[in-house]
C-alpha cells in the first residue's frame, strides 16, 4: 500500500519547491556536491549498489521490449533510411560516409578505439552514475528521474519510426562498413554483447543516455570545471563514435537530444519528491530540508 502525504501540506511544500527547482537541481531538497562522511558511508554504498542493480534491470527491460514488441521495422526501416540520407543531403550535411571513410584511412587502433567505445558506453554510463551518487546523493536522485521519463519517451518512437542504420545501407548505394563486424568487438550478432532490434537507429540513446550521465556527472561533481570538461569530452565523443561505427546518422544523435530534453521539461513540471509514501520510505514532507536530505535516505522516485 501507498500513502498519500496531506493535499495541504503537499501543495503548499509543490509551490515552495517549483519557486526553487530548476532542470537540473531539485530546490529546497537540494545540498551541493561534497564529500560524503565516513558515517554515511556503509548506507550509500547499499544505495549506490540498490541504484545500479536497478538500472541494469531496467536496461534489459526496455531492450527486451524494444526487440519483442516493437517488430514492424523492416518493412519501413529502409525507406526510411533513404529519406533521412536524402534530407541530409538536401541540407549539404551527408558528410557521415566521408567522416568513416576518413577515420577507416588512419592506423587501425584509431577504428578500435571508436568500436570499444561504441560497445562498452554502458559502463561509462555507470561510472558517471556512481560518481554522482557518491558526491550528490540527492541531486542525483531527482536526476534519476530524469533518465526513466526518457526511457518511456525514446521507446515507443522506435515503433513510429523504425529506422535503419547507416551500416545496412551499401546495397541502396550509400557504401558504409559495419566496423563493428569488421573490427570487432563482436557486438550485434546473436552471439554477441547484444541481440536488439536492428532497425532502431533513431534517436540515439547512445547519444541521449551519454549526455545525460555527463550533465548529471557535471551537476553532481564537487569541481565544477572538471565536471564540465569531461561532459564536454563525452558528448563530443559519442557522437562522433556513432557516426563512425556506421551505427548512426546525425539527426538521430539530435533526435537522442529531443528525447533527453523533452525528459527534463516533464521533470521539471513533475512534483518533486511525489506525493506518494512508499512502503520502505520513512514518512517525509513534500518539501524536504537540506539537513533531511544529506541524510541520504534510500529510494524515492
Amino acid at each position: 500500500m501507498t500513502g498519500l502525504v496531506c493535499p495541504g501540506a503537499f501543495m503548499e511544500g509543490v509551490a515552495d519547491a517549483m519557486a526553487q527547482r530548476t532542470f537540473l537541481r531539485p530546490g529546497n531538497s537540494d545540498v551541493p556536491p561534497r564529500w560524503p562522511s565516513s558515517g554515511r558511508l556503509p548506507r550509500l554504498v547499499l544505495f549506490i549498489v540498490s541504484q545500479i542493480v536497478l538500472l541494469l534491470v531496467m536496461f534489459q527491460l526496455y531492450k527486451m521490449v524494444r526487440k519483442t514488441f516493437i517488430t514492424r521495422a523492416e518493412q519501413v526501416a529502409f525507406g526510411h533510411a533513404k529519406d533521412v540520407l536524402h534530407f541530409e543531403a538536401w541540407l549539404h550535411l551527408d558528410f557521415e560516409l566521408r567522416l568513416q571513410q576518413w577515420i577507416l584511412d588512419r592506423p587501425e587502433w584509431v577504428i578500435h578505439v571508436f568500436n570499444n567505445f561504441y560497445a562498452y558506453y554502458m559502463y561509462i554510463f555507470y561510472a558517471c552514475m556512481v560518481v554522482a551518487m557518491f558526491f550528490a546523493v540527492e541531486r542525483w536522485r531527482y536526476l534519476r528521474r530524469w533518465f526513466y521519463i526518457s526511457m518511456a519517451i525514446a521507446t515507443p518512437w522506435y515503433l513510429i519510426y523504425p529506422l535503419a542504420p547507416p551500416r545496412f545501407m551499401e546495397p541502396y548505394g550509400w557504401p558504409f562498413m559495419d566496423t563493428l563486424a569488421v573490427y570487432g568487438p563482436n557486438y550485434f550478432s546473436e552471439n554477441g554483447l547484444v541481440t536488439a532490434n536492428r532497425y532502431a537507429a533513431m534517436p540515439s540513446m547512445h547519444v541521449g543516455w551519454t549526455t545525460l550521465a555527463a550533465i548529471t556527472l557535471a551537476v553532481c561533481l564537487p569541481w565544477r570545471r572538471v565536471g564540465y570538461a569531461i561532459a564536454a569530452f563525452l558528448i563530443v565523443f559519442i557522437v562522433l563514435t556513432v557516426i563512425i561505427t556506421g551505427n548512426h546518422y546525425w539527426v538521430d544523435a539530435v533526435a537522442g537530444w529531443l528525447v533527453i530534453a523533452a525528459a527534463a521539461i516533464v521533470n521539471r513540471i513533475l512534483p518533486y519528491p511525489l506525493p506518494i509514501r512508499w512502503p520502505w520510505e520513512r514518512p517525509r514532507s513534500a518539501a524536504i530540508t537540506p539537513n533531511h536530505a544529506a541524510e541520504g535516505s534510500s529510494a524515492g522516485t
